[in-house]
């Protein structure tokens, strides 16, 4: 299941990032034909009522709530997405791509001393050069993504 976010959506775009979702923002693109270039497989979500009435014959998400962890719930409910179907922080919230298991004696001089001495695993982004690791937001997030499936008890894949 792929996504495209229009440029209001940028938060929203990122926990579906998270998630494991290929994304792309719409601000983080060329914007001028950014819609009409997309794969037709690719979900399109949206605020705007331009863009909602412009691409009706194209799978569309129309957004309603303010709140990012809302908008998320809306999406997994329209899209029908089984929490089997996520990988979580398998991709780059910055730049979507898909992110790989490196060597921690890699990362030694890139990323802070005490995350390099506390953590064993980590993750880079090959394409933009980030460095991710199981920090504190972690658990935070899985305990979200649990919450958008009603699953307190039964853990997020990934997680």
């Amino acid at each position: 299941m792929r996504f495209a976010t229009d440029a209001s959506l940028g938060k929203l775009g990122r926990h579906l990032r998270a998630a494991g979702f290929d994304t792309l923002c719409q601000h983080q693109c060329n914007p001028a034909g950014f819609f009409e270039d997309l794969d037709a497989d690719r979900i399109i979500l949206t605020r705007t009522q331009t863009i909602r009435n412009r691409f009706q014959r194209r799978r569309l998400i129309f957004i309603v709530d303010n709140d990012p962890w809302v908008q998320m719930l809306q999406v997994v409910r329209e899209a029908r997405i089984r929490p089997e179907r996520l990988k979580p922080f398998s991709r780059c919230l910055a730049c979507n791509t898909a992110v790989h298991p490196v060597d921690s004696a890699a990362v030694k001089t890139r990323v802070p001393a005490y995350v390099w001495q506390h953590q064993q695993r980590f993750h880079e982004c090959r394409r933009c050069g980030r460095i991710y690791w199981r920090g504190s937001h972690h658990d935070r997030i899985c305990m979200k993504m649990a919450t958008l499936f009603r699953q307190k008890e039964e853990k997020i894949h990934g997680c």
